[in-house]
């Protein structure tokens, strides 16, 4: 069930972490080069936009919002879905080991714990979790200040490392629900259980 919070968390998760600030310039509306940008040629030896996506420099803070506040979401997430195989609430109703299938049981059998989630996340993204798009840059929503380092160069590293964890999470849970729906099974339940492949084993989709 425990991912049932951090599936749910997609609007207000990022309150947890520390602030990540690429170099920009601020104005009235804050503008963003994307050469400029911490993570924007990472591995590809170059900026990768074939289509064209990073000419517009004044969604470019938009863009690096979004993907850390998803970054963050999804590594919690993955996260969420390794512990709610060991751990669960004391309600039986919190005690399905699969991400999908427990946030659909919770949905079906507490209907109103489901929405009482889903409001209070929405209310700490409309409050202490809210982005102050005018004087501050993107993630940082006031929190974790006491971890940043001092040093420019190891403030940009593990801006780096923020980024592509939170990036490799983000495609890691999406494989986790895929192949929750091939298999019918939780990650941990896979491995337990030596169903590395959904194709030809008998317990699969194929």
């Amino acid at each position: 069930m425990k991912t049932a919070f951090a599936f749910l968390a997609l609007l207000g998760v990022s309150t947890a972490f520390m602030p990540t600030a690429p170099r920009m310039t601020r104005g009235r509306s804050v503008r963003m080069a994307v050469n400029e940008m911490i993570g924007s040629d990472v591995e590809t030896n170059g900026v990768f936009d074939p289509l064209g996506l990073a000419k517009d420099e004044a969604s470019l803070y938009r863009s690096r919002l979004i993907e850390l506040k998803h970054g963050r979401v999804a590594m919690l997430a993955c996260l969420g879905t390794l512990v709610q195989s060991f751990y669960h609430l004391p309600d039986e109703v919190f005690s399905n080991p699969r991400p999908l299938a427990a946030l659909a049981q919770v949905y079906s059998e507490r209907p109103v714990a489901f929405w009482q989630i889903f409001l209070a996340i929405g209310a700490i993204e409309l409050t202490i979790g809210k982005q102050d798009t005018a004087n501050r840059a993107p993630g940082d929503v006031g929190f974790g200040a006491a971890f940043i380092p001092d040093d420019a160069e190891d403030f940009a590293a593990l801006q780096l490392k923020e980024l592509k964890n939170g990036r490799l999470a983000m495609m890691a849970i999406i494989g986790q629900f895929v192949q929750e729906k091939l298999t019918g099974q939780g990650p941990i339940e896979q491995l337990l259980e030596g169903h590395f492949s959904p194709f030809g084993d008998g317990q699969g989709a194929f």
